[in-house]
């Protein structure tokens, strides 16, 4: 009975490490965590893989999915010469709240404008929405009054 429970037990655990492994992108999962195994420093990893030329926003968004420190991976990709943009768009796609990824970035020598910029159009509306070409005035007034009667207040006369 003992074995049987120990058995579940480990086939449990490894059935989780890689369930949560599914939502890392397989090339750069696999030049973050495999093709690096003498690289156990996150950092490391994140440097050589900018400098061999992957997506910048990629690998910071599967650093962070992968459960490394958002700010650690954000750091270490800025020390990289990354593209500040896509630097930001991956941790905050990675689900790093937009003050963390604000903080880390200037804590890494990042311009604080250029981060709030990035973080401001992260979050703007995308191409499904219109801004109006031409708003129009109009009169609102109570059911059932005149517009040109009704007061709206006790102290108007």
């Amino acid at each position: 009975m003992g074995k049987c429970v120990m058995k579940s037990l480990c086939l449990s655990a490894v059935f989780l490490l890689f369930a949560s492994m599914v939502f890392a992108q397989e090339p750069v999962r696999e030049k973050l965590t495999l093709n690096n195994p003498k690289e156990k420093d996150i950092c490391t990893a994140v440097k050589k893989t900018i400098k061999e030329g992957l997506n910048t926003k990629d690998i910071v968004k599967t650093g962070i999915q992968l459960g490394y420190s958002a700010c650690l991976v954000i750091k270490c990709a800025i020390m990289a010469e990354g593209n500040l943009k896509d630097i930001v768009f991956g941790a905050i796609e990675g689900g790093t709240p937009p003050e963390v990824v604000a903080r880390c970035a200037t804590d890494a020598g990042a311009e604080a404008k250029d981060v709030a910029q990035y973080i401001s159009s992260a979050g703007s509306p995308g191409l499904c929405y219109l801004q109006p070409e031409k708003l129009e005035t109009m009169e609102i007034w109570l059911p059932g009054e005149n517009p040109d009667r009704g007061y709206l207040s006790p102290s108007s006369p």
